[in-house]
């Protein structure tokens, strides 16, 4: 019987289709901006236009670090400038945009910082929205940061709720009571709670706030699976200064406390984090992924076509150009020469990152049959790495797809 064409999950190009969350420096696709700029590792979308760095976290050389992407047409040139516009500096960049810049800065003085980004087209960007006033303090914060973090650190290992709401702000950008519902199911769900952290950088912003960015590793024992899983990533927190302590205004992803919840307690998401973290829904599934459900019932379609990195689906009706497609109804996935596959007979909520990132056992295009729900099926794309778990599969009289999708 002749084959049909069921599912597809479209990658066609994997970093010139992704769509990165467009931040205050960019308004389109179409406009020339920047997709992400960083000081210090610290994300520029948050601190407002002054930034008071600290010496103590300069690292070594005492240096300032600028990176970013730029976005729109391809890029001609980055310039900076650290005296509001009175001297220019070129900056170096790479073909995908990104580029850095680094200064040693001085205390007592501050930089007005902006961003020039110019296509090959000879379209600009508009550098005053990129403008920041940075400058250096002596003072001593990175105790003072140590103390707030330790306490909760250690108040959510311990599973103390009374301890760890303690440390949160009473204007948490957030709603504290939805943080403390998801802790709350957090400690529900987890057990053997070991967290580790490392500062990355600290600054300060406007109304007194303070913007840290460390790295985390974690190991917990996941209550239902009975299994342990570990993960590490980078993160973004935010305090606010209040009787002279610090106590928690706000968090990215990827979360450390409220995994139940991100929708409702973080309040965006660090850009460039290169880590996997925990995801844990309400029932206290471990993993969880993202429901996809791709709907061609009435539609005149020979395929269904789901893009990782931009989320795109459609019901086509060709097939050529993906990278991967499910086929034969239930019985098999198909994916092309660009893509590599690994199995797992196991569920993706019981996925850790270190073996989906494991290149061992990845194989080239081919098919892999028998495909089943409830089983994750891994691609290596390009060095991304995503994984699903069929949920729902059509059928000839029930063209409807679903499915869990995760970037690990």
């Amino acid at each position: 019987m002749k084959k049909l064409l069921m599912l597809a999950a479209a990658v066609l190009v994997m970093a010139g289709s992704a769509d990165a969350k467009w931040w205050i420096f960019g308004k389109s696709k179409a406009e020339v901006g920047l997709k992400y700029l960083f000081i210090n590792k610290l994300s520029a979308d948050e601190t407002g236009p002054k930034v008071k760095l600290f010496r103590e976290m300069l690292g070594a050389g005492g240096l300032v670090k600028i990176t970013g992407r730029a976005s729109g047409g391809k890029t001609g040139a980055v310039r900076i400038t650290l005296d509001d516009k009175a001297t220019w500096v070129d900056v170096k960049f790479s073909d995908n945009g990104t580029f850095e810049h680094s200064f040693k800065p001085e205390p007592g003085r501050t930089y007005a910082m902006l961003i020039e980004v110019t296509d090959t087209a000879g379209r600009t960007n508009k550098p005053e929205d990129t403008r920041k006033e940075i400058s250096l303090s002596e003072e001593n914060i990175q105790a003072k940061v140590k103390e707030a973090l330790d306490a909760l650190f250690a108040a959510y290992a311990a599973e103390n709720l009374q301890k760890f709401m303690g440390g949160v702000g009473e204007d948490f950008a957030g709603d504290k009571a939805i943080l403390e519902r998801a802790v709350k199911r957090d400690f529900d769900a987890l057990s053997s709670i070991s967290l580790r952290y490392t500062l990355n950088n600290v600054a300060a912003g406007a109304q007194g706030r303070v913007f840290v960015s460390l790295t985390f590793n974690r190991l917990v024992f996941v209550n239902k699976s009975g299994q342990t899983s570990t993960d590490s990533g980078s993160t973004e927190f935010v305090f606010g200064s209040s009787e002279g302590g610090l106590s928690l205004y706000s968090m990215k992803q990827p979360l450390i406390f409220g995994l139940s919840d991100a929708e409702g307690v973080a309040t965006g998401e660090v850009l460039g984090n290169t880590g996997s973290t925990l995801v844990l829904d309400e029932s206290g599934n471990l993993g969880g992924g993202e429901l996809v459900t791709i709907d061609c019932r009435g539609a005149s379609w020979t395929v269904m076509k789901y893009t990782f990195a931009s989320e795109a689906q459609a019901c086509d009706t060709g097939g050529g150009g993906a990278d991967i497609w499910f086929y034969d109804w239930a019985n098999n996935i198909g994916y092309g020469g660009a893509t590599q596959h690994k199995s797992f007979s196991r569920s993706l909520a019981s996925l850790t990152a270190a073996e989906v990132r494991d290149l061992a056992g990845y194989t080239a295009a081919g098919n892999v049959t028998g495909i089943s729900t409830g089983l994750a099926y891994c691609f290596e794309l390009s060095g991304s790495f995503y994984c699903l778990e069929p949920v729902t599969i059509p059928t000839s009289g029930n063209p409807l797809a679903a499915f869990k999708v995760k970037q690990f």
